[in-house]
C-alpha cells in the first residue's frame, strides 16, 4: 500500500476527519484530542508515514494527559 494512503487510513481509524484541503496539504481534525495534522499531497514517502505516525501518538498521549 501507498504510504500515504496508509497515513489517511491511520488518521481516519483514529478518529480525524478530513477538515479541508489546502495549497499543498490536506488537513485532518481530530475532535476528540482538538488536533489537527497536515498530510501532503506530493512526494509522500516513507519518511512522511512516520511523521504522521508519531503526531498521532503524541496527539493521544495530549488527549490521555489532559483527562
Amino acid at each position: 500500500m501507498h504510504p500515504r494512503k496508509q497515513a489517511v487510513n491511520e488518521l481516519e481509524n483514529m478518529g480525524y476527519i478530513l477538515k479541508r484541503h489546502g495549497g499543498n496539504h490536506d488537513i485532518y481534525f481530530n475532535p476528540l484530542t482538538k488536533s489537527m495534522i497536515p498530510l501532503k499531497r506530493h512526494d509522500f514517502n516513507d519518511n512522511d508515514l512516520r511523521y504522521i505516525l508519531r503526531e498521532i501518538k503524541a496527539s493521544q498521549n495530549k488527549k490521555g494527559a489532559s483527562t
